[in-house]
């Protein structure tokens, strides 16, 4: 059976493709009851990813086609699901949080704009999200208490981050309480790295502007390198992973006072 994670971003695949579902139909596509999917669906609707209709949901924007393609075989949705669950607990309401793009950062901020808790007090925002991804900022402007703040800059057409000279220019006045950081590879030499030398150096002046670091991984990213380096695994504050994780890693982890969160 699917996990949450899973079936959401098929649902929200099938959404945007058809904008209108009824729950039969969501239950036969991913071969599960239709109470599981009343149940998804009221949780998509107290989320604003969707409303709800007598036998379904509708879409409530055009933002779908910035959706995650659905990975219904995607071996590791329930690793990277446990990484945003834990990921999430680490921010406080009212802070100012950032992500760059990808499938790690994507699910903690869409886990962290929908805690119940993020709600605005005395006018002030009950959080503040910067978003290096467009994908991510949509998620996070659905929701009146959020105040979502996104880079300027070219938009990359696979992971939807902002890059180039506007986006590292909006970024170097702008500060943060915790960046979240997802990466292609994690290697004790190469560090952080990711497919795109402009995305990577967007991240790397968000790592500049924020209090605290948090690498968002799986264990098949240790030992990967990609083309561009984001920063040494040193700059990171704090590493949530899924996963078995090598020695050698584990001691560059401790050797750099990096505080490791293994979930």
């Amino acid at each position: 059976m699917l996990d949450k994670s899973s079936r959401w971003d098929h649902v929200l695949a099938m959404l945007a493709r058809d904008k209108r579902l009824g729950v039969s139909e969501v239950a036969e596509e991913l071969s599960i009851s239709e109470s599981t999917v009343r149940r998804d669906f009221v949780e998509m609707e107290r989320a604003q990813l969707a409303r709800r209709t007598h036998g379904g949901i509708v879409a409530i924007d055009v933002a779908y086609s910035l959706a995650i393609n659905s990975r219904a075989g995607d071996e590791g949705a329930d690793a990277r699901e446990r990484v945003s669950d834990f990921a999430a607990t680490l921010v406080q309401p009212g802070q100012i949080v950032g992500f760059n793009g990808g499938r790690s950062t994507t699910a903690t901020a869409r886990t962290v704009v929908a805690r119940p808790d993020m709600d605005s007090r005395d006018g002030r925002p009950g959080l503040t999200v910067v978003c290096a991804a467009l994908n991510i900022a949509i998620d996070a402007v659905l929701r009146p208490a959020i105040r979502t703040v996104v880079l300027g800059g070219v938009a990359e057409p696979h992971s939807f981050e902002l890059t180039g000279p506007m986006a590292t220019a909006t970024m170097r006045d702008l500060w943060l309480d915790i960046m979240f950081v997802g990466m292609i590879g994690l290697d004790v030499q190469a560090g952080l790295t990711c497919h795109s030398d402009a995305e990577a150096g967007v991240t790397r002046t968000m790592i500049g502007h924020s209090r605290r670091v948090v690498g968002l991984a799986t264990a098949d990213k240790i030992g990967q390198r990609a083309l561009a380096g984001i920063c040494p695994v040193g700059a990171l504050t704090d590493l949530v992973i899924a996963g078995e994780l090598d020695p050698g890693m584990r001691r560059h982890l401790s050797d750099t006072s990096v505080r490791l969160h293994e979930v």
